[in-house]
């Protein structure tokens, strides 16, 4: 299993729809530790957190399906 440092700093977005259909909108909802945020986003409802994504250092980003397995990790905080 790779280690992951869940207390690397990340931003929660959801994602407004009302852009393009190539091009979506993002509004910042707050910044957190990587392990705080994927607790969070888990225990919301399906329907609450279908929007959302996590910015990470880099560039890279994790979708709700990436974040639900970040949660059932028996590593997580």
């Amino acid at each position: 299993m790779e280690a992951i440092d869940w207390n690397a700093p990340v931003t929660l977005t959801e994602r407004d729809d009302s852009g393009s259909d190539l091009h979506y909108h993002f509004r910042k909802l707050r910044d957190g530790p990587l392990g705080k945020l994927v607790r969070e986003v888990a225990a919301m409802p399906a329907g609450d957190r279908a929007r959302l994504v996590l910015e990470m250092p880099g560039g890279k980003t994790l979708n709700v399906g990436e974040i639900i397995a970040l949660a059932q990790r028996e590593d997580l905080p």
